[in-house]
């Protein structure tokens, strides 16, 4: 499809992905374009039970060229989320807010994946839910 070809009028699209134990956790893709172009709006992540590492604990979400790894991406985010943060806290990164990478950087061109990227050791971290919020781009 591309960057400015026309689509008929669509709602927004949410994606979720969650993980229990920190065993359960790892990179992953979590939604592919394949009928148009997306525009990432907001990401939100909460968890139960932060991480406990002595070292950064984060968590990148990453914009995926067909037929490349998760960790070869470009992320979206204007930082990582910070996974020993307060728990049961839901942080929230939009584009108002300046949370979220400048475009054409958070655009998902048809094709492309969003991969979930994980950092540090996950010891402790319990319970990760993840949504996204995107917008066809017409």
């Amino acid at each position: 499809m591309g960057i400015g070809k026309a689509i008929a009028w669509q709602a927004p699209v949410r994606v979720v992905h969650s993980a229990g134990a920190n065993a359960a956790i790892a990179d992953t893709f979590i939604f592919t374009a394949i009928d148009a172009d997306y525009e990432v709006v907001s990401v939100v992540e909460v968890h139960d039970v932060a991480g406990t590492d002595g070292s950064a604990v984060t968590l990148d979400l990453l914009r995926c060229a067909s037929g490349t790894t998760i960790a070869s991406g470009t992320t979206v985010l204007g930082s990582t989320f910070d996974l020993k943060s307060t728990a049961d806290t839901p942080v929230a990164k939009e584009i108002s807010d300046g949370g979220l990478a400048a475009s054409p950087t958070r655009i998902l061109l048809e094709g492309e994946s969003l991969g979930l990227n994980f950092g540090g050791t996950l010891t402790g971290l319990l319970g990760i839910a993840v949504t996204v919020t995107l917008k066809p781009v017409t």
